[in-house]
């Protein structure tokens, strides 16, 4: 007696579906999360009654057929309540003699289906991936005598086993084929379209797949997975396509928020010459603490001061050098320094100034130092800051720190030494005319004091 399909139980076991990661390989084992999908009568029913393909005339399995695969299932899937572990070794050499008895002509393509079905599922099971992709090549093989159904579960199956064990290359090729075949290709078939290209080093394709997978879920008003989103914004940024992940690192920051995207939106923004807008989320990202390491906030400080937010620069930098997350190095004090300047808070700058000369090789830190100490009408400490610039020395404009020691000892009436540095002022061009000036304007004022003096 024959007995059609729909009439056979869900354990008969068989295409299992495999969930991969978007641009990553699952791990060659068994996940025991999977469960095997068996030739559910109903699946198959609804697969052939939704096709708009003419229906398949389908052979029977005969009744005896059928009760040899129940014990086979029985193996393999023992019912829970009997707490047995499942026979695959058992259920292999029982498939091997049902498969040695169809013989060539005592079974037919459809039975033959289900003996080759279920070695790919057990095959599987025991991390025999090479011996399943075999036999459920062999089930796609009994094509058309199968349903339609059963054949694109098995190819999409194939599909990603293939992807599984880095075959990009069969695994595209498989794929395409299914979507010829396929009826209804959802958006998860094209994330995994695109995660085989992503692999094969196709970047078109897998951008052109990826595009369309995110498509199709926007366009149902949904959000789509952050994988997928990810995986788009890489291939924008590889391309060096700026402008068109701005749109994606935009959706990533405001459905799955991370510190990591907001950063990259910034410097996105800076490759785009956009840097208010780089600053803005830059110190957004800061604020929610997701600036930590000293490269990142040294390039926010140096944006803040380029955008004339100088007292905010020298407050990050002052809060990172004394938390010790950026060094306490010549440039870095230096910086910070001249931030505190900018911002006209010449007393704040004057410390860490000083110890960035005392850091430097060359006398020109000293110079500003000196620079500090005049504006805070501190003429004692820039001349001493004036003469360390010229004992350490290699200076860019020994001219004006003669001059400026030269004035600083003019504002302390000690007009022969500063008419003493203003003569070396004089010997260096660019500072010639003003030291000129300025000695002469000494020596009117000396001579005023000494006639004070004498009356």
């Amino acid at each position: 007696m024959k007995l059609q399909f729909a009439n056979s139980i869900n354990k008969f076991g068989g295409v299992l579906l495999l969930s991969l990661a978007a641009a990553f390989v699952m791990p060659v084992a068994v996940d025991k999360a999977f469960e095997s999908v068996g030739f559910d009568s109903q699946l198959v029913e609804d697969a052939n009654a939704q096709s708009k393909r003419a229906k398949r005339k389908l052979p029977g399995i005969s009744e005896s057929f059928f009760k040899k695969l129940g014990k086979i299932s029985d193996l393999a899937s023992p019912p829970e309540e009997e707490k047995r572990k499942p026979d695959f070794q058992g259920a292999i050499k029982a498939l091997k003699k049902m498969e040695k008895d169809c013989g060539a002509d005592k079974c037919n393509e459809y039975e033959k289906a289900q003996i080759y079905n279920y070695f790919g599922w057990i095959y599987y099971s025991v991390e025999d991936y090479n011996n399943s992709i075999k036999y459920y090549e062999l089930v796609v093989n009994q094509a058309p005598h199968i349903p339609w159904g059963l054949e694109l579960q098995v190819m999409y199956t194939l599909v990603q086993l293939e992807f599984s064990q880095e075959r990009y290359s069969n695994a595209l090729k498989r794929l395409d084929q299914w979507m010829k075949l396929s009826e209804t290709i959802g958006a998860d078939v094209y994330n995994l379209r695109a995660s085989i290209c992503y692999q094969m080093d196709d970047k078109n394709c897998a951008l052109k797949s990826i595009k369309t997978a995110v498509k199709m879920v926007e366009d149902k008003g949904k959000v789509a997975k952050e994988a997928w989103y990810s995986l788009e914004r890489a291939l924008y940024l590889e391309k060096e396509d700026y402008k068109s992940s701005l749109p994606v690192l935009v959706k990533l920051v405001r459905h799955y928020p991370k510190h990591s995207y907001y950063q990259q939106m910034g410097s996105v923004y800076g490759m785009l010459e956009k840097e208010k807008s780089q600053l803005a989320i830059l110190d957004s990202t800061y604020i929610m603490g997701g600036l930590a390491k000293e490269q990142q906030l040294l390039n926010l400080s140096y944006l803040m001061i380029q955008s004339d937010y100088p007292y905010r620069a020298a407050k990050i930098l002052d809060k990172g050098i004394k938390g010790k997350v950026i060094k306490r190095s010549e440039k870095n004090l230096e910086t910070l320094a001249k931030a505190w300047g900018m911002s006209q808070e010449k007393k704040k700058a004057i410390p860490y100034m000083t110890e960035a000369a005392k850091l430097s090789k060359k006398g020109d830190l000293y110079g500003v130092l000196m620079g500090l100490y005049l504006d805070v009408d501190d003429s004692k400490s820039a001349i001493k800051a004036g003469r360390d610039a010229i004992k350490k020395g290699e200076l860019k404009r020994p001219g004006e720190i003669n001059l400026n020691i030269g004035i600083a000892y003019f504002e302390l009436k000690n007009f022969d030494d500063s008419i003493k540095y203003l003569k070396k002022a004089a010997k260096y061009e660019k500072t010639q005319r003003f030291a000129l000036r300025w000695i002469k304007h000494v020596e009117r004022e000396q001579a005023r004091a000494e006639q004070l003096a004498a009356s």
